[in-house]
């Protein structure tokens, strides 16, 4: 089955981050690599694995109504072995939290996300 691309939205939104943390670096690299080096922290491997880590933050993304930060981690949980499934059930806790905002990001945007990540049924 080819894959749907929703418009390339994932890859654009990935793109875009690329392109302005490049910026960032160059422009205000102090507040660059203090957040930098601290992501890097928390993603590190530890108790948690990459899987469990990036469904956390779609779940938290959910949450906050950050649809960039829910393209990057939609992204970055399927590319960690994420189905999905898993995917969609993080998406729940995060409207949870969320409530109404939450649901509205997660109709609007996340199936679309995972279409162009991994179409259903595979």
């Amino acid at each position: 089955m080819a894959k749907k691309q929703a418009n390339g939205r994932v890859r654009k939104i990935v793109e875009k981050r690329a392109e302005n943390q490049k910026r960032l670096k160059k422009e205000a690299p102090l507040l660059f690599e203090g957040f930098d080096n601290l992501m890097k922290a928390y993603y590190a491997e530890s108790a948690l694995d990459t899987r469990y880590k990036e469904l956390i933050a779609v779940a938290l993304s959910v949450s906050r109504c950050c649809i960039p930060c829910l393209a990057n981690h939609t992204k970055n949980a399927i590319e960690a072995g994420a189905t999905r499934e898993e995917v969609i059930d993080a998406a729940k806790i995060g409207v949870e939290f969320g409530g109404g905002p939450s649901f509205v990001v997660v109709r609007n945007n996340l199936l679309d996300f995972l279409d162009e990540l991994v179409p259903p049924g595979e």
